[in-house]
C-alpha cells in the first residue's frame, strides 16, 4: 500500500512537472539570473499556484517590471519576451 501511495505521490509531482516545463526548472526565467535560487523557486511556485488569468497576468507583470529594475541597475541586457506563463496555463486548462 505504501508503494501505492509513493508512485502515486511520484506521477502527480511529474505531471505538475510536466503540465508547465519551460518555468519549472527556474533556470528559463527571463532574468533568471538576475535572481536568487530562492526567488526562482519562488516564481515557479507562485506561478503554478494562480487560479485565475487576471491574478496571474499581475503578478508576471510585476515580476517583469522588477527584473527589468534590475537589469538596468545591473547594467545587464535582457533576451526579448518569449511566450506568457499565464496564457500557456490557460491553454493547459489550468487557471481561467
Amino acid at each position: 500500500m505504501k508503494r501505492i501511495a509513493a508512485m502515486l505521490a511520484l506521477s502527480l509531482f511529474a505531471s505538475l512537472a510536466h503540465a508547465f516545463p519551460w518555468y519549472a526548472s527556474g533556470s528559463n526565467i527571463r532574468g533568471a539570473q538576475l535572481m536568487t535560487e530562492q526567488e526562482r523557486q519562488a516564481y515557479v511556485t507562485r506561478l503554478q499556484s494562480m487560479k485565475t488569468l487576471s491574478e496571474c497576468q499581475t503578478y508576471w507583470d510585476g515580476h517583469n517590471k522588477e527584473i527589468e529594475a534590475r537589469a538596468a541597475q545591473q547594467q545587464v541586457k535582457l533576451p526579448p519576451m518569449q511566450g506568457n506563463p499565464c496564457q500557456v496555463m490557460v491553454k493547459m486548462g489550468r487557471i481561467k
